[in-house]
């Protein structure tokens, strides 16, 4: 079964070699990531108290930014 194939030119076999290295690191990092992120907990507060979220200036600030 082939996942891809070569529509035009006619690489060297090196070069299709180079090319498999590459998409496999590629999805290989990709999976990886995916896998970190699952497996990472929800944030289960609000965001709104946080100062680098809040649009609003602290109390008591004048032109604050």
């Amino acid at each position: 079964m082939n996942l891809w194939r070569i529509v035009s030119g006619s690489p060297r076999a090196e070069e299709t070699a180079a090319l498999t290295v590459v998409l496999t690191a590629f999805l290989a990092e990709r999976a990886a990531a995916a896998a970190a992120a699952a497996s990472e907990e929800p944030i289960r507060s609000a965001g709104w108290h946080r100062a680098h979220r809040n649009p609003h200036r602290p109390p008591g600030t004048w032109r604050s930014r």
